[in-house]
């Protein structure tokens, strides 16, 4: 973490704050409360504001619990999952750094700090400042054609292995969740489930983010030619054999389509 970064613990809530922050962002509720900003995303279990401040532009993600079944009881195992684990936003806070320090880019952090109510249920509140890039989902227009598509499978498949090399797995490696600044480097959005590989089996870890991004591209109408290229380039980076780079490259595309029908069958079932 950046030393400049102080613990903040004024209750009820407990966690840190970014120093260049604390002349704006005092008691979060209050200063919520007071810029309530726009709404970006709302669901029971989180939602996301994006609020202007005379420093810049902030999004702030507040966390109820991990999955809306689980904030209503529903699924007793996600609600026991979020109450029993370590704060998910101060989670992301460190690993923010740890991916900024490693010179890759991503929302830089602001705030991140849990209270627990007093039956000791927690919330979380993440605080980000604006990566000031386009989400790659809407840059797609701009890569019209077999060439620009081919590009930017290029710099995707380039990107993800040399995010993966330094020993990060994104956790949600989908287009909507990854930028292009204006030097054509990643940025990596979203980071609640962001990590450092473990030891243990980590191309299974690797694997799960070429099968997310891949399913992703075709989600958005991307041709099957694009993700085999995002798939060599990475294997290329990555210095695969070129045996092993066919063998995964056949295995997740053969995932990515079974995937692609199993939904396609399920939005057929539900208009009949």
């Amino acid at each position: 973490m950046s030393t400049r970064d102080i613990k903040y613990n004024v209750a009820p809530w407990r966690g840190y704050l970014s120093s260049d922050w604390q002349d704006i962002i005092h008691a979060p509720e209050q200063w919520l409360a007071d810029n309530p900003g726009e709404l970006v995303v709302s669901y029971p279990s989180r939602e996301v504001r994006r609020i202007t401040t005379p420093k810049g532009v902030l999004y702030v993600k507040i966390i109820r619990g991990l999955t809306d079944r689980g904030l209503t009881g529903r699924d007793p195992g996600s609600f026991l999952k979020w109450y029993c684990r370590p704060s998910r936003a101060i989670a992301t806070w460190r690993i923010s750094w740890q991916i900024l320090a490693a010179g890759f880019r991503c929302a830089r952090p602001v705030m991140a700090v849990r209270q627990r109510s007093q039956w000791a249920y927690p919330t979380d509140i993440f605080i980000s400042e604006d990566v000031q890039a386009q989400e790659i989902s809407t840059l797609l227009p701009q890569y019209q054609g077999p060439a620009a598509q081919a590009e930017l499978a290029a710099i995707l498949g380039r990107g993800l292995a040399a995010f993966h090399s330094a020993g990060f797995v994104h956790g949600d490696c989908i287009l909507r969740n990854l930028c292009l600044d204006a030097d054509n480097q990643l940025v990596f959005l979203d980071n609640d489930r962001s990590k450092k590989r473990g030891w243990r089996h980590p191309f299974c870890s690797s694997r799960r983010n070429l099968a997310q991004i891949g399913y992703s591209a075709r989600r958005l109408d991307l041709p099957e030619a694009f993700v085999q290229k995002l798939f060599s380039e990475y294997s290329i980076a990555a210095q695969w054999a070129a045996s092993r780079a066919t063998a995964v490259s056949a295995s997740l595309l053969t995932a990515i389509n079974r995937r692609l029908q199993q939904r396609e069958s399920g939005i057929r079932k539900k208009s009949r």
